[in-house]
């Protein structure tokens, strides 16, 4: 599995609090399977959550070559951007980064109630070559009644990013419910843990999540959301 959506980077968001806690959580992924990873710290504006593009480049640098080096894995950066109306100009100033560089941004929306821009901000951003990646829509509940948002989006090129978790109950009931329904409906096109400590098992539950998924989508999808649509990321290639 590769990992889209995760905390890794360490002392800049809230998730690892350490290099010695993102060592540890390296190494917990690296045994249950996970070979290629972004790091996607929170970026959002107006809180203690805005480390910049340069100084999370500087953080990471080492972390890519001790993960390659002990634990064979590949590790890219990128950001979990709070949906707002500045993020173009945050983008073309240098400050937010899209996920190695690439076309794709994840952006995460308000979790538990609706704001009437999201779809203009998202228009934004496609018309300016950015491709909007939407986190874990699974677990938006103020959307819980209404797939057709989600439909909405993805007509107008926005892709999906489920937590992989969710899946197995991870967030809870209502959010497995809705994690199904988008995946039936072929709404999902990237798998991420989210995972933000060495004290979480969303990494240890990944064989249970890899089981599940794949008698939902079947082998071909399970693939793609979880391997193939990663790797077009890195290479900024085109997901349909």
């Amino acid at each position: 599995m590769r990992d889209l959506h995760s905390h890794y980077l360490p002392a800049v968001d809230d998730g690892a609090k350490s290099i010695d806690v993102t060592k540890k959580m390296l190494k917990n992924a690296a045994l249950n399977g996970i070979t290629d990873i972004i790091f996607t710290p929170h970026y959002i504006l107006d809180s203690r959550f805005m480390s910049p593009k340069s100084a999370n480049e500087e953080i990471i640098e080492p972390i890519v070559r001790f993960a390659k080096e002990e634990y064979n894995i590949n590790v890219f950066l990128g950001n979990e951007v709070y949906c707002n109306t500045k993020i173009l100009n945050l983008y073309k100033n240098g400050e937010i980064t899209t996920l190695n560089g690439s076309r794709y941004m994840l952006i995460e929306i308000p979790m538990y109630s609706k704001i009437n821009n999201v779809k203009s901000i998202f228009f934004e951003l496609i018309s300016n070559g950015i491709t909007p990646i939407l986190a874990h829509p699974e677990r938006y509940t103020a959307y819980y009644n209404d797939i057709d948002f989600f439909l909405e989006l993805r007509n107008m090129g926005v892709l999906m990013q489920m937590n992989a978790s969710s899946i197995v109950g991870d967030y809870g009931r209502k959010a497995k419910k809705m994690v199904t329904k988008l995946l039936k409906a072929n709404l999902i096109s990237f798998v991420g843990t989210d995972i933000h400590s060495d004290h979480e098992e969303k990494n240890n539950l990944i064989p249970k999540i890899e089981k599940k998924l794949k008698k939902i989508v079947g082998e071909e999808k399970f693939i793609e959301i979880t391997i193939n649509n990663f790797a077009r990321v890195i290479r900024n290639e085109d997901i349909l």
